[in-house]
């Protein structure tokens, strides 16, 4: 009896949630394999980080730059095919699969449907509803996603299974010299503001440069975003012009982990203005990092945050402001807040999701094993 794994999105990718969660994951699983494990990778050697494979797994590389997982993907599950096939991010193969396990994160495509192009949020559309339609477990990471699966595709409770994901545990205690060292050379001077990972429409980057620009003599600070580029990174610029803050808004590519960690820990907070999130990992990863949050009141953030962080109404440009000048005038706000963060980002581990996704895949074996498909 083997499980397969797409393991494509993890590792060596941009730090985006999908691949964070499907690293840890994934390494947790190579490392207690619940049965021998094929796993599924798009490069011609498996990924350098990863941990050392039991001797009953192994990795089968698949090269291909486009269309991997409707074609080399489809073609070796359909020629070799697992008892069961886990996907970490939302696509499964086409073709018939015995037992499928699925991760949906959320269903933004839904819910901040502005902020997606349109052949982008069907694409997406169409992967949720294969999703539902052939996996025999699908992973959810909260109990938003949950709801909102069931509120809007009729999705069946009974298949959707809870795993909360946790903060990423790769980034280092940075010493706070050269934590400064570090700010100074990328740009990102006191006091600042941090969206980590800020790339598409839907982060709402352009409704935080207005919040700026209306709260310039209360904040006045600069406002830092990881892990931007291109045409996005253009019109964030066009939109701090446009305000007058220019030299008030730093946009960064992807930065290593040392890099991450320093910003965490010089930001006056983390901004997390997005239209609607699935879980909030970067609330999660900010509050296990010490760092106060700041953010919109919906979706799966106010569930992850739980009263650890500053909430305030979604688009409403005076609730920030107002947000704003008290996280940067009240000092015992801040430290309550990331009081209150650690405790709760305490709460979750990698280590119990990978445990909880070894023993729904391991039930998903037996049922293969006794010949059941659904």
């Amino acid at each position: 009896m083997v499980i397969g794994i797409d393991a494509s999105r993890g590792w060596g990718g941009a730090g985006s949630g999908i691949n964070v969660y499907a690293t840890q994951v994934v390494a947790g699983l190579i490392a207690d394999p619940p049965a021998p494990l094929r796993l599924y990778w798009p490069h011609r050697r498996p990924p350098a980080a990863a941990p050392a494979l039991a001797p009953d797994c192994r990795w089968r590389c698949l090269p291909l730059p486009r269309g991997w997982t409707r074609l080399r993907l489809r073609v070796e599950v359909a020629r070799h095919p697992p008892d069961v096939l886990f996907v970490p991010a939302y696509r499964l193969p086409p073709g018939r699969l015995r037992r499928a396990v699925v991760a949906i994160q959320g269903i933004e495509h839904r819910l901040a449907a502005a902020a997606y192009p349109p052949r982008e949020r069907a694409g997406l559309e169409a992967f949720v509803r294969d999703s539902l339609l052939r996996a025999t477990a699908v992973v959810v990471p909260s109990e938003t996603t949950r709801a909102d699966l069931v509120h809007h595709f009729d999705a069946d409770p009974a298949r959707l299974v809870l795993i909360p994901h946790a903060a990423r545990c790769d980034l280092p205690s940075v010493p706070a010299g050269e934590a400064a060292a570090i700010r100074r050379r990328v740009g990102a001077l006191e006091p600042f503001l941090l969206v980590a990972g800020g790339q598409h429409r839907r982060k709402n980057l352009d409704f935080l440069v207005e919040v700026l620009a209306s709260a310039r003599a209360e904040f006045g600070g600069r406002l830092v975003c990881t892990a931007i580029g291109g045409d996005r990174a253009r019109e964030v610029q066009r939109a701090a012009r446009a305000a007058g803050l220019d030299d008030q808004v730093v946009l960064l590519p992807p930065v290593d982990v040392r890099t991450l960690a320093a910003l965490y820990a010089g930001a006056l907070a983390v901004a997390i203005p997005s239209l609607y999130e699935g879980f909030g990992l970067p609330a999660l990863e900010a509050m296990a990092c010490g760092a106060a949050v700041v953010a919109n009141d919906v979706g799966g953030v106010q569930e992850v945050a739980a009263g650890a962080a500053l909430l305030v109404s979604v688009e409403s440009k005076e609730e920030w402001a107002t947000a704003l000048s008290q996280l940067a005038s009240d000092s015992r706000l801040r430290g309550h807040l990331v009081q209150l963060g650690l405790t709760r980002a305490g709460r979750f581990s990698w280590e119990k999701s990978a445990a909880q996704h070894r023993s729904l895949l391991w039930r998903e074996l037996r049922l293969a094993r006794a010949g059941q498909r659904r």
